[in-house]
């Protein structure tokens, strides 16, 4: 049957099948191309952009972090020493209690000033005084008095 028109094969339409690309509008996609491109510098910018700012706030952190370290050791150490201050303030605390228990309690002092009033002292006499008052007694006159070991002469 030469005389029959021969018709294509319809397309089969399967996953691998290649489809005709469209016809092809050089302007507009060398538009769309340009588009493309312009879109892509903006987000490399951004990116780029970003990258600068999270190594500022790493630096940052870095640095921010190293001034807190030094402040914490800075507050252990005065830590440290107000724990020894408190420490040698504590032993002499207690040196102090220790030498108030062993001085005299209001009960000492009243027996002390009752044998006082007892005894008055202020009536003591010297032993030149008692020979003084013995040789007046007897009746001998210092001069005829002995040379005693007490007194010089």
């Amino acid at each position: 049957m030469p005389d029959e028109l021969t018709l294509p094969e319809p397309a089969k339409q399967g996953f691998f099948t290649q489809k005709a690309p469209p016809p092809a509008d050089t302007s507009g996609m060398t538009e769309q191309v340009n588009l493309m491109a312009a879109r892509m510098r903006v987000g490399e910018e951004r990116y780029s952009e970003l990258r600068k700012n999270s190594l500022v706030v790493e630096q940052n952190m870095l640095s921010n972090h190293k001034k807190a370290m030094n402040e914490v050791k800075s507050l252990q150490s005065e830590v440290n020493e107000l724990r020894r201050s408190i420490t040698a303030i504590e032993d002499k605390i207690i040196t102090i209690i220790k030498e108030l228990r062993l001085t005299a309690r209001k009960e000492d002092i009243d027996v002390m000033k009752r044998y006082l009033d007892l005894w008055n002292p202020v009536k003591f006499i010297t032993n030149d005084q008692v020979e003084k008052i013995v040789d007046e007694k007897l009746g001998k006159k210092e001069s005829e008095k002995l040379p005693s070991y007490d007194s010089p002469t």
